[in-house]
């Protein structure tokens, strides 16, 4: 199955592009959804929104796993998308499985760790609009609206042998599949993406 990510309004939509159909509907952002990239495992689904927020899913279930909010307090669900000095521009994931970049309209981009509700670094940027990480996941390209490319040096971090088991599992089997498996609860918690 070829599947393609289309964003419409406040929402996500997985697309089966061997038949053109809707696989799955994901809703929880209350503005644009601008941005979207999957997990180097396809495990988890990252999405940017003019919410201010940056949203984790588990795209089979449509679970959202981790909210990442770039406005303290967050906002609610009758939030119109007034703090647009806080829209969300863009996100990436990075290719240890592990941290996700976030470009906000407040002249920061931010790397987040998929298990903290706070950044692991902030740093000034302004005018951003994109950001892509380098296939080794060592640096952060980001691309701004004065024409400007800022590469940036990434945090490291020593993956856990927790995070390792899930991305090798998940590489060949979906959510679905895996709580399928015949394992006891204790090691199926310990494969899967639960809610953080």
């Amino acid at each position: 199955m070829v599947c393609k990510v289309r964003f419409l309004s406040l929402q996500v939509f997985l697309w089966d592009m061997e038949k053109y159909t809707v696989i799955c509907k994901l809703e929880g952002h209350h503005n644009d959804v601008v941005s979207c990239e999957f997990s180097p495992d396809g495990a988890l689904l990252a999405t940017a929104s003019y919410d201010t927020r940056v949203v984790v899913w588990d795209p089979y279930t449509g679970c959202i796993l981790l909210e990442l909010g770039h406005l303290f307090p967050p906002p609610t669900p009758i939030f119109a998308g007034g703090a647009n000095d806080r829209w969300v521009r863009s996100v990436a994931f990075c290719h240890d499985g592990v941290h996700i970049a976030s470009i906000a309209d407040d002249k920061m981009v931010r790397f987040w760790g998929i298990e903290d509700k706070s950044p692991v670094e902030v740093a000034p940027l302004s005018h951003g609009l994109c950001c892509a990480f380098s296939p080794d996941g060592n640096v952060l390209a980001t691309g701004t609206r004065d024409g400007s490319v800022y590469f940036w040096a990434t945090p490291k971090y020593v993956s856990s042998l927790q995070h390792l088991c899930r991305m090798t599992i998940r590489r060949v089997l979906n959510t679905t599949n895996v709580e399928k498996l015949p394992i006891p609860s204790k090691v199926m918690d310990y494969l899967t993406y639960r809610v953080m």
